[in-house]
């Protein structure tokens, strides 16, 4: 009987560890089982997620099933499965949902703060005040109100910038409408004169103001001059503002061949003096000196139009040393001479057309006359001439000595 109940007890005990063990193993699986989330929110746009954010604490051996599909970048919500080999229980299934939420505005950099436009642009467009716009989605872009930005004034200009998900930027700019019809102003216009081979500063001392824009555009025409030849050329002056008004303005400007470093003042007065020793006899009149001093430059320098100077003394010194040169040459060769033996005299120009030309007039207190020191392309010597004479002979060889009578004195 007493081994009777010594079984009975056994087996009570046995029963109960079995018991025991059971219940401590389902509350084992409770306790692990309880892995996953049931929803796991992230915004769009992020990194990409993993099953570990899923699990409410680290375990091996998790995934997500092959049937698990989602997308970070598109707003939505994706049931997901996850997949665990559990120690002693195998594989367990887990259920959640992916919530992908956009709930961050777009990110919106406008072209400037500030914009000001001319009527003569043509009319804004919404474009002309976005520069860039950050989304994960395709955002709509509009004003806030309609604008009338045809016509001149200013505008407190309001745009909305709209995501998919309905998130929104409001961005502010000051937009000023100008009609502008005034062109600018150039001003230190003056005509130039440079020594050939110099640089040439066109602008110098050239301003442009206008009444809107603060930095017209400045162009200069320098078509056809060429600073290494001498002679006279125009000069063109294009400005124009933002609204595109211009304005234009010419001069000249005059190359002239470069100084002769040797040819003083003293040191050419004194080769003169040296010549007119030589051609200047006593008791000669005025007239014979000047008819001296005429011969001895048509005679003694060769003409060449490529040896020619315009500086007084330079051209001088290469007339009575080179004994080489052109028109201004001689002219001027003529003039220093004429200086030395006191007889009156002025530089008179053609009117230039193809080409230029220089010549003296001489007063020895009867008038001005006529004194080219050029012998002439037919062989004509112009000494003393009334100005009646030298019209005819400029008519009758294509304009050889058209020049403008308001700049000079009254001719004989």
């Amino acid at each position: 009987m007493k081994k009777k109940k010594r079984i009975i007890i056994l087996a009570l005990v046995l029963v109960i560890a079995v018991l025991a063990g059971l219940i401590g193993l389902g509350a084992y699986y409770y306790t692990r089982h309880d892995l996953v989330y049931a929803e796991v929110y992230l915004e769009a746009g992020t990194a990409d997620c993993s099953v570990e954010d899923f699990l409410k604490r680290e375990e091996s051996s998790v995934k997500f099933s092959k049937d698990s599909k989602y997308d970070t970048r598109v707003p939505g919500d994706y049931p997901l499965t996850i997949l665990w080999e559990m120690p002693l229980f195998g594989q367990q299934k887990y259920t959640s949902v992916l919530h992908v939420t956009d709930t961050t505005a777009p990110v919106v950099k406008l072209t400037s703060e500030r914009i000001q436009r001319y009527t003569s642009e043509g009319v804004l467009d919404i474009t002309d005040f976005i520069e860039s716009v950050e989304d994960i989605g395709n955002c709509s872009i509009d004003f806030a109100e309609e604008y009338d930005f045809s016509q001149a004034g200013e505008y407190d200009v309001e745009i909305l910038v709209t995501d998919p998900s309905g998130n929104t930027t409001k961005s502010q700019c000051q937009c000023t409408i100008v009609d502008d019809h005034t062109p600018p102003v150039i001003s230190g216009v003056e005509p130039l004169v440079i020594a050939q081979g110099e640089s040439i500063s066109y602008k110098k001392n050239i301003t442009v103001t206008d009444d809107y824009d603060d930095a017209p555009v400045l162009e200069v025409d320098t078509t056809g001059i060429n600073p290494d030849k001498r002679g006279q050329y125009t000069i063109t002056y294009i400005a124009t503002d933002a609204a595109g008004n211009s304005a234009k303005a010419t001069t000249s400007v005059k190359i002239v061949s470069a100084k002769i470093a040797e040819a003083t003042e003293e040191t050419v007065n004194a080769m003169a003096d040296q010549i007119l020793s030589e051609i200047i006899v006593d008791g000669m009149d005025q007239k014979s000196q000047a008819k001296a001093v005429f011969d001895w430059v048509v005679d003694n320098i060769t003409y060449s139009e490529t040896a020619g100077i315009d500086d007084l003394y330079s051209a001088a010194y290469k007339g009575m040393h080179s004994r080489i040169g052109d028109c201004t040459v001689k002219q001027k060769t003529a003039e220093v001479m004429l200086n030395r033996l006191g007889i009156k005299n002025m530089e008179i120009e053609k009117i230039r057309d193809t080409r230029g030309h220089y010549w003296l007039l001489i007063d020895i207190d009867e008038g001005w006359y006529h004194y080219d020191p050029n012998l002439q392309l037919d062989g004509t010597l112009i000494f003393y001439w009334h100005d009646a004479d030298l019209w005819a002979y400029s008519n009758a060889h294509k304009n050889t000595h058209n020049y403008d009578p308001s700049k000079y004195p009254t001719i004989q």
